[in-house]
């Protein structure tokens, strides 16, 4: 099923039929088998949209994109944060010829109606294509000129100390919790003073703050640091090295919940997502936790902050073992599982 944005797309089709064109971002990889062009590439920052396109040699998935060749056009399908939108069209601006089109579509709710002025800088003018499906399909002619990017300019560091120990994170736009220490994470580096000894799991490690607290509390784990968008993994890499982590000793992979991830673990810890772009979404946390128990080694523990409102709790009761209320506000809630 393509989303509302890609069906906006499939009414437009004439405008990219010709030409090499880049897909930024899609929100589902089954457009590119309703494109009939077959110079049309696809960038993605999202890993499990990436997996949906079988991974072809017209597929990119990393954080930022370095064009071989200049594309005559690029679609960016609208994120979340604004200035995720802004680096994104920073960074497709740069793989573009001069005088290319550059379009923006996405849903009206989600911040696509503000096109026209983050299109500004780049273009000469910016039109309003279609408006279906609640979505809407904007486009500029880029200037007469050539543009660059680097990511490093968009990268920030955040430093704190939590329990003695400090930390330097490094964040970038369209990560969670961009450029500020998540109150939910805060409560779960608080109470974590004792960190066991093995292969320690952070999933959906965002900016890697959980991993480095772990490995510099205990330097002798070995440390896996998961997450399915690049961007987050990108800054997991680059705040692992920010905080002196063994190189043999952290690793850091993209997976799709727990997809990717092999063997055994002493311990897991997370701060875990319940959004889908605009939509909530338990599913992977769900299923994260109902998989879990096959992959740790007893005895072994699962560390897990959420919303008070996110029923994890009786999850992980069920499919892991008893379960124990670590902390406590009128937001979050910190529970531990233990497997004995």
């Amino acid at each position: 099923m393509l989303s509302p944005a890609s069906q906006v797309l499939i009414r437009n089709e004439h405008l990219f039929s010709e030409g090499r064109w880049l897909l930024v971002n899609p929100t589902d990889g089954f457009i590119f088998q309703q494109l009939s062009n077959p110079n049309i590439c696809g960038f993605h920052q999202f890993y499990d949209v990436y997996q949906q396109t079988g991974e072809g040699d017209k597929q990119y998935f990393g954080a930022a994109y370095q064009a071989q060749e200049a594309f005559d056009g690029a679609v960016i399908y609208m994120p979340k944060a604004k200035e995720h939108a802004q680096m994104l069209i920073a960074n497709a601006a740069a793989c573009l010829k001069p005088g290319a089109l550059l379009m923006l579509v996405g849903e009206n709710k989600g911040g696509v109606r503000s096109a026209p002025k983050l299109l500004e800088a780049y273009g000469n003018g910016t039109n309003k294509l279609d408006s279906a499906r609640h979505c809407s399909l904007f486009a500029t002619q880029l200037k007469d000129q050539s543009f660059s990017f680097n990511l490093k300019k968009w990268e920030k560091q955040l430093t704190f100390t939590v329990n003695n120990v400090a930390l330097t994170i490094c964040s970038l736009p369209g990560v969670f919790s961009h450029g500020e220490l998540d109150s939910g994470t805060q409560m779960l580096l608080d109470n974590v003073t004792q960190v066991p000894n093995g292969r320690i799991l952070d999933f959906a490690s965002g900016a890697g703050v959980i991993g480095c607290y772990l490995a510099k509390r205990n330097p002798s784990i070995r440390l896996l640091m998961t997450d399915v968008s690049a961007l987050a993994l990108h800054c997991s890499k680059q705040s692992a090295e920010l905080n002196g982590l063994a190189a043999d000793r952290t690793e850091v992979i993209p997976s799709n919940g727990l997809g990717n991830v092999t063997g055994k673990f002493n311990a897991v810890y997370t701060n875990p997502p319940f959004h889908t772009g605009l939509k909530t979404d338990y599913s992977v946390t769900s299923g994260f936790i109902q998989q879990l128990a096959s992959m740790l080694q007893k005895p072994a523990s699962l560390t897990l902050v959420a919303n008070q409102f996110l029923s994890y709790e009786p999850l992980m009761q069920s499919h892991i073992g008893p379960t124990k209320t670590l902390a406590l506000t009128n937001k979050f809630a910190l529970y531990q599982a233990d497997l004995k």
